[in-house]
């Protein structure tokens, strides 16, 4: 992140503007372009922000269908500002910050500045950038909002830009936080993810359960070691069902270290991968307070032509007396966002729902 962009370009968070300024030099579209209901919304825009494209249209090489687009149509009178809204149809669940990150990736867009929000559908993102085209500099602000089909299986992920030349940011800065700010479903659901969940709820090796997306399945393994259980979640990766998470649970008779916990379950791969067990720093998890202590590391696992790669990231810690240990393995994401996207946030559901009972 360019920490002299940061200086240079305001990023409100909040609108200033009064009602009745807001009365005064903005309107309210509504948008029913579209026979699918789950697609309508309203989106407040400045008065000389008119339609100038309703009906949806394939953007091609970032799989977007754009929905919505504005721009001010007297220029010459006013700095000209744009408003875009798309969305793309995804199947599985994940973070739609990750999505939109991977979106503007795919644009090129350089990221000035950003704020992310959580909610139980995931982690959301607000976020500035810029972009040259030519001799021009645009200032864009981006925002990520999903919403469960009701028509179709999955989620609706919507991307909402505004933008500007750099030259009139400082005067459209709040202009455009306006306009994605106030950007609503007219048919919004309450369930925001693109999956049910599902549960697992055991008593051995102690009470414990967890949520895990529906598409993914779960058996639980047979284990020699007393008091060690262990389940593996499966998911369809191009054409195949692969095992890409594995998580065990023990309670130790002495007081352990998540290192240790680490690199004894880890040394049953050493020598298939011909790796050694990653080294863990601690980490810090904002959705469940139940966790006592939270450790993550994480190792490259290449082919030899190194044409192939993945990443094994390793949790470890405790819900008081209860320890864990989860595995998960993973392309990387500039090669197979999609698949990587998915297996991160299926991690994620589980680590924020373990033993959480106030999600119960």
């Amino acid at each position: 992140m360019n920490n002299i962009s940061q200086s240079q370009f305001p990023f409100p968070k909040q609108v200033s503007y009064s009602i009745d300024y807001q009365k005064e030099y903005f309107w309210r579209c509504v948008y029913t372009s579209t026979s699918s209901e789950a697609l309508h919304y309203k989106i407040v825009l400045p008065l000389q922000v008119k339609p100038i494209l309703t009906k949806p249209t394939e953007i091609e090489d970032l799989g977007l269908t754009m929905i919505g687009l504005y721009r001010t149509l007297k220029a010459e009178e006013t700095p000209y500002m744009e408003v875009t809204v798309a969305y793309e149809a995804i199947g599985n669940e994940m973070n739609g910050s990750d999505w939109l990150y991977h979106i503007l990736d795919l644009m090129g867009e350089e990221i000035i500045n950003k704020r992310t929000f959580f909610s139980e559908s995931g982690e959301y993102a607000d976020v500035l950038t810029q972009k040259t085209y030519g001799t021009e500099n645009m200032i864009a602000r981006y925002r990520v909002i999903k919403d469960s089909g009701t028509e179709s299986e999955g989620a609706n992920f919507f991307l909402i830009k505004a933008t500007c030349h750099e030259k009139n940011y400082a005067v459209l800065s709040e202009d455009l936080l306006q306009s994605i700010a106030w950007f609503t479903l007219i048919h919004e659901n309450e369930w925001k993810m693109a999956e049910s969940l599902k549960s697992i709820n055991s008593e051995y090796p102690e009470p414990l359960s967890f949520y895990y997306p529906a598409s993914w399945s779960v058996q639980q393994e047979e284990e020699d070691v007393p008091g060690l259980s262990h389940y593996s979640l499966s998911h369809i990766t191009g054409q195949e069902q692969k095992k890409m998470i594995n998580l065990f649970f023990m309670v130790p008779e002495k007081k352990v270290a998540a290192q240790f916990v680490s690199d004894t379950l880890f040394q049953r791969l050493e020598n298939v991968l011909h790796v050694q067990s990653p080294e863990l720093k601690q980490a810090v998890n904002k959705r469940n307070a139940r966790l006592d202590q939270l450790w993550t590391g994480c190792v490259e696992l290449n082919s030899e032509d190194k044409i192939k790669r993945h990443i094994l990231t390793v949790h470890v810690g405790s819900v008081e007396s209860l320890w864990f240990y989860f595995e998960q393995i993973s392309p990387y994401a500039e090669q197979r966002f999609y698949d990587w996207a998915v297996i991160k946030r299926a991690q994620e559901i589980i680590l924020n729902s373990l033993n959480n009972y106030d999600l119960l």
